[in-house]
């Protein structure tokens, strides 16, 4: 036992001699003895005494080393080390803590039925501070138990002084134990450099650029991972001295990410590297004259693409910048202002992407071709130029009625026919000619406006008579020759049971003329190799249906 105020013990005894001196005089000896006593615990109480009683229990903390420096072996065997020393604890008290470049709570996976340590992910896991570790775990030791710590690890810190944190834990008595694990051995390759862009665009494919030392020839492989995933590996050829590297890598999801890259060599080791990069969904400025809704698939196409769709039906905003795709869609070219030209041509120079999409509204200036290119059309891959005459495409439909036609096969040739129809624009032409042992103009050659009347007198048609196809072919090609059109096309619907003539010699004129033919057979029982030559001399198409499912 100690006392603070040591002085304070000679007074104690004044009570008890003030006690036996009025023992005599005093009727109420009893009280008398309380009263000495009080006073003489309250004089010992003020010289503070105090009891040092010796403590066996323990408080033990496992630092586990978890830094990428480490090999699966040496987390194994720390794993063991922390089960066994926490199962052997008894009544001691003790805590595993895992560090690397700093200390972290347990993982969900590592805390099940005996440690399963994991290595430390991102960037934390490349380094390793010892310092950091001894200071945290004696932070974290209990008061009143007798400190401890066990430290577990290769030992090969690269951030903070394990030396000055030892001198410091001497400092406040605690005893430090090492476990050594060996590490992973020192890599014959040398990382000279790897660079990547600080910033890139959802689902872009980024270069990555690795330079490093090889002391000799050999092969190795590149990973790439992101946010502790791997995204793919490359087989690479590495020769002796320095060597430049190339890979790519692609990433959907925006936001900062921690992109990590690793180099093996089975003979060489692994070096790696790690750089932070910023994803971001690319802008495009969609500018549109078409109805509203009219676009909805394509900008469904490009929101599934990662891309952020801005819709401008007003026009382009002065400054596009922010964005790296420019979309014009069915937009009057010529009626952009000089300025907003030369803005769209400075976009494209600085990197942007240009889509023109043409419509109805794109005009075709007849004369421009002689004068000198505006800062529109030379941001252009191509210049846009149009079919310059008016017209459109002719068609003559050449249907068979002979009464082998009967049932099924008139009923597809309709169909067939109609749907060609329902497809001409207003500016087109058409003609329906319908043959038998004979042919007459069912519809004579007319432009498609009224393609509701035309689709009438079609479905009118009714079997009957013999087959001359060669007759009607020949008709049919006299009338669309002198036809003004860009194209001219002519459809013979027939079951092709007749008898062939001269329609091979006029394929071989009709396409000549520029004309083409296609051929479309109906039924089973069709003269198919007769078909097909007319189509082929007359360079268009064969085809063969059996039921509606082919139209």
């Amino acid at each position: 036992m100690s006392f603070e105020r040591l002085w304070l013990l000679p007074l104690a005894g004044l009570p008890l001699a003030w006690a036996a001196w009025r023992w005599r005089s005093s009727l109420r000896r009893g009280a008398l003895i309380l009263k000495a006593l009080a006073l003489a615990s309250i004089l010992l109480a003020l010289a503070a005494p105090s009891v040092t009683v010796q403590e066996t229990k323990m408080a033990l903390a496992v630092l586990a080393d978890t830094s990428a420096s480490l090999s699966p072996q040496d987390l194994e065997r720390a794993s063991g080390l922390a089960t066994r020393i926490e199962g052997s604890r008894g009544r001691h008290w003790a805590q595993v803590i895992p560090f690397a470049a700093a200390t972290r709570a347990p993982g969900p996976g590592e805390r099940a039925k005996g440690w399963k340590l994991q290595p430390t992910g991102g960037e934390a896991g490349r380094g390793t501070n010892l310092e950091a570790a001894i200071r945290e775990g004696m932070a974290q030791l209990p008061a009143g138990l007798v400190p401890r710590l066990a430290l577990i690890s290769d030992g090969h810190e690269n951030q903070g002084s394990a030396a000055r944190a030892a001198w410091q834990a001497r400092q406040l008595g605690i005893p430090i134990d090492t476990f050594a694990l060996a590490g992973r051995r020192r890599p014959e390759l040398r990382l000279e450099s790897a660079s990547l862009p600080a910033v890139a665009f959802t689902g872009e494919q980024f270069p990555i650029d690795v330079t490093l030392h090889s002391p000799r020839s050999a092969a190795a492989v590149v990973e790439i991972a992101a946010g502790g995933k791997v995204l793919g590996t490359s087989q690479v050829t590495l020769e002796r001295g320095l060597n430049q590297v190339r890979v790519h890598a692609r990433l959907a999801t925006p936001g900062a990410i921690d992109l990590a890259g690793a180099i093996r060599a089975p003979e060489l080791g692994e070096v790696r590297f790690a750089q932070a990069l910023t994803l971001r969904r690319p802008k495009v400025l969609f500018l549109t004259k078409d109805p509203p809704g009219a676009e909805v698939h394509l900008s469904k196409v490009l929101e599934a693409a990662q891309f952020e769709l801005v819709l401008a039906p007003a026009g382009p905003p002065e400054n596009l910048a922010d964005f790296q795709i420019l979309v014009l869609n069915n937009w009057d070219l010529e009626a952009v202002p000089p300025a907003g030209k030369a803005q769209v041509e400075g976009f494209v120079k600085q990197g942007g992407g240009l889509l023109v999409i043409g419509g109805e509204n794109n005009v075709y200036v007849e004369h421009k071709q002689a004068q000198a290119e505006d800062p529109l059309e030379r941001a252009l891959p191509a210049r846009l130029a149009p079919p310059r005459t008016p017209e459109g495409t002719c068609v003559v439909l050449i249907l068979d009625k002979s009464s082998s036609m009967e049932g099924r096969k008139i009923e597809l040739a309709r169909m067939a026919a109609i749907g060609v129809i329902e497809n001409l624009r207003p500016i087109d032409q058409v003609g329906v000619l319908i043959f038998d042992n004979s042919f007459h103009w069912a519809v004579p050659i007319r432009k498609a406006e009224d393609r509701s009347l035309i689709k009438r007198m079609v479905a009118g048609v009714m079997p009957d008579g013999g087959t001359q196809i060669a007759p009607a072919l020949q008709e049919a090609y006299r009338r669309i020759v002198p036809t003004r059109a860009v194209y001219k096309h002519v459809v013979l619907l027939t079951d092709g049971i007749s008898e062939e003539g001269d329609s091979l010699t006029l394929a071989r004129d009709a396409a000549a003329s520029r004309v083409t033919i296609s051929t479309v057979g109906l039924g089973q029982d069709v003269n198919r190799a007769y078909l097909e030559k007319v189509a082929l001399f007359a360079k268009g198409k064969a085809y063969f249906m059996v039921d509606p499912s082919g139209l």
